[in-house]
């Protein structure tokens, strides 16, 4: 029986590991709010951007900890900070894509709990 216990909250914990990931895979998308946002804003300024060929990737995300001890919020859990690159090409190839790095602060439950900060990157981007 005890086998059966902790085979039971092996598989639940690795299950529950494996979704908070997604949710903070999801995070990275360029669904997400984060890259929405910085889309939004760049897209405003040049408009000979097209949004529909933008593109998100992953740079890297760490968890909030302060004296060893994890950043929460009672609501969304642990806190993380969140970098991606994004990539914005010009409508018809015209010019060389935008790039751009983004940060945000992030949970399992919540894209969106800071505004990201960007920059642009382009001309270091090769």
């Amino acid at each position: 029986m005890k086998k059966i216990v902790v085979f039971v909250i092996l598989i639940f914990s690795n299950i529950t590991f494996a979704s908070e990931n997604e949710d903070l895979d999801y995070c990275a998308t360029i669904e997400s709010w984060a890259a929405s946002k910085v889309i939004s804003s760049v897209i405003t300024k040049n408009q000979e951007l097209d949004q529909y060929q933008a593109t998100s990737s992953f740079i890297s995300r760490h968890k909030l900890v302060k004296e060893g001890k994890p950043i929460t919020l009672t609501e969304w859990g642990q806190l993380y900070i969140q970098t991606i690159e994004i990539s914005i090409p010009y409508i018809n190839n015209q010019k060389k894509s935008v790039t751009l790095i983004a940060s945000s602060i992030i949970s399992t439950q919540e894209c969106s709990l800071t505004e990201p900060a960007y920059f642009d990157i382009t001309s270091e981007h090769g």
